[in-house]
């Protein structure tokens, strides 16, 4: 059994594990982690996924909390041919908030136990803590941890105590590289974060492999960034502004420049509403123009405007798009939600989408605090 320990936009979290793996029934989906049958490793998981901090085996299970028991389970899994070793501990809640709070207590004198039964092997060892209540992914991956000895989990369900042993962790610094390093961002007009990228990529349930991908409002590129990187066959990207234009290229040859496969790509400036394609693609991924940048201090008479605006827009392009996909493909479109002193917003709405000839199969929001225009992402499918 697989361990997945969630983002913070958990909802999307378990969606994309369940777009990748293809699993719909878990052991667990309770507290911090997801628990669920995959033959798929810990690392194609971690690395394919973007809303996953950390994936990883469970090997053991505990009726009720015995420190020995434990003891002898995770240091059954320190390869003893490892001259050093450095190794954590981390407890997460799967169902059961105040026993994993008691045993966060107790991972300290846990690992205490194991640090003593090593060094009585004859080898030096250390044992990594935090002031955080779980070692992050950044200090397991800064501290080697997963090369030097290992990080063990306690997951705690409502029946038991799961014993597990990370296998891999989020990659921080290619997801940094690719937010700040890259030399074309906007923040003007809108920056979308490649880790929401790689998840609505990942939810369009497309196999790269064979597939092309489409984003018609590509912006700086970063759709089409985290599917090159999965390896689709092919990526297409449109946009009406030339200066966006411009930001995709640059960011591809940026991205080709730090060495991997770059497929086919083709990229033109076009309105969504009048793309024309050579054929129809499989996927479409896109977050759409949200309108203009918002302070929080708009007049009611501009948001309405700004709302009949953009809704004029969507029905216009996605009644197009609708054109470009082949029968059953599908789209995960990323729609603005406004907040206003009188509530929530929306401008696509089901029925006006299903009305284009789209089934929407889901919703999902993404939010962070103190945004004025938050996110719902449609997963919708062509009829």
């Amino acid at each position: 059994m697989k361990f997945f320990v969630l983002g913070n936009n958990r909802e999307l979290s378990v969606a994309e594990i369940e777009a990748v793996t293809g699993v719909h029934e878990f052991a667990s989906r309770e507290g911090d982690v997801l628990l669920l049958e995959t033959d798929q490793t810990g690392p194609q998981l971690q690395d394919r996924l973007a809303g996953t901090i950390k994936v990883g085996s469970v090997v053991g299970e505990l009726n009720k909390w015995d420190k020995e028991a434990c003891a002898d389970l995770i240091g059954a899994m320190i390869d003893p041919e490892l001259p050093r070793v450095e190794f954590g501990v981390s407890v997460y809640d799967a169902g059961n908030a105040h026993r994993a709070k008691e045993l966060r207590k107790e991972s300290q004198r846990l690992g205490l136990e194991i640090k003593r039964r090593v060094k009585e092997s004859g080898r030096p060892v250390r044992l990594v803590t935090s002031r955080e209540k779980t070692l992050s992914a950044v200090v397991v991956a800064t501290n080697k941890l997963l090369e030097r000895g290992g990080e063990f989990v306690l997951v705690v369900t409502k029946e038991s105590i799961l014993i597990g042993q990370t296998e891999a962790v989020q990659d921080f610094e290619a997801w940094g590289k690719r937010d700040f390093g890259r030399p074309a961002r906007d923040a003007q007009s809108g920056m979308l974060p490649p880790k929401l990228a790689r998840m609505m990529v990942n939810l369009s349930g497309a196999d790269p492999i064979h597939s092309t991908l489409l984003d018609p409002f590509c912006g700086s590129g970063t759709v089409l960034m985290e599917a090159i990187l999965l390896g689709f066959t092919k990526v297409i990207g449109s946009d009406i502004s030339e200066k966006a234009m411009e930001d995709t290229k640059a960011n591809l040859d940026w991205l080709a420049a730090q060495g991997g496969a770059m497929p086919p790509i083709e990229l033109s400036v076009s309105p969504a509403q009048t793309l024309v394609l050579s054929e129809p693609v499989d996927a479409i991924v896109t977050e759409t123009y949200l309108g203009p940048a918002l302070h929080g201090r708009e007049h009611p008479d501009f948001l309405k405007r700004n709302l009949a605006s953009l809704a004029t827009l969507y029905r216009d392009a996605f009644g197009a798009l609708a054109n470009l996909v082949k029968p059953g493909s599908t789209a995960v479109v990323a729609f603005p939600v406004f907040q206003s002193k009188t509530g929530e917003q929306e401008v696509a709405t089901r029925s006006m989408l299903e009305s284009l000839g789209w089934k929407v199969e889901r919703r999902l929001r993404y939010e962070r605090a103190g945004q004025h225009v938050e996110r719902e992402i449609f997963v919708m499918r062509r009829g």
